[in-house]
């Protein structure tokens, strides 16, 4: 486990963005190793840390991680299931009822730690969920909709317009039991976090754990990635 304090979060931000400015990201970590290797911290635990906030390359550690607060590696562990297991934000509390022509499905050529078939819907875990086959602890991952089985990296496909509420009972009729509380509010975040991107965009999810002088929070979120290559 790494810990970094506010001063090395903005530190790493700083390094980082002004190497990029001067040769550019390739989509990999390497001036954030870099920095590591300068600073003695372990770029292993370093790099679940990143990738727990959503930082799967030098880029997206710039637009990606909070500068205002220290940040911890976690082990999420198994909770009970509350009246908000996948732990939304409150944006996601509007209502929205157009149809969807994007969603998220398994890729066995993309990604590690790939466990659910070819083409399968993928929704994000909910928070403390199990994983029911080997994944990395620092992130969340996407769960099989018929398998149940875990992906860490999904891909946008094109779908028939669908609407949050049909989504919602596809989702739940599979009888996965992680996903039996998948509902329209569910749906519509799902759905929408992906609805403008392309087809075949690699995608993540994880909980973005927010600790500042303004409270705090974890928030589900599902963003475009880069995989390293």
């Amino acid at each position: 486990m790494v810990s970094l304090t506010r001063r090395q979060v903005e530190d790493l931000c700083s390094f980082v963005e002004n190497r990029i400015a001067a040769d550019g990201c390739d989509h990999t970590h390497r001036f954030s190793r870099a920095w590591a290797e300068s600073t003695a911290v372990d770029w292993d635990d370093l790099l679940d840390l990143l990738e727990g906030h959503g930082s799967y390359c030098d880029c997206e550690v710039v637009t990606n991680l909070p500068e205002e607060i220290a940040l911890t590696t976690k082990v999420t562990e198994p909770t009970a299931a509350d009246g908000d297991p996948w732990r939304l934000p409150k944006a996601s509390d509007d209502p929205l009822r157009r149809a969807f022509s994007r969603w998220i499905v398994c890729d066995a050529k993309v990604g590690r730690n790939t466990h659910a078939s070819h083409g399968e819907l993928l929704v994000p875990a909910p928070f403390g969920a199990e994983p029911r086959k080997p994944t990395r602890k620092s992130v969340n991952f996407f769960i099989g909709c018929e398998t149940g089985l875990p992906t860490e990296v999904g891909v946008v496909a094109e779908c028939p317009p669908i609407s949050p509420e049909t989504f919602a009972h596809r989702v739940r009729a599979a009888g996965v039991a992680e996903l039996q509380k998948f509902g329209a509010r569910e749906a519509v975040f799902t759905l929408s976090s992906v609805a403008d991107l392309p087809a075949s965009v690699p995608v993540g999810t994880h909980f973005l754990d927010l600790r500042g002088v303004a409270g705090k929070g974890e928030f589900l979120r599902v963003h475009k990635i880069f995989l390293r290559r």
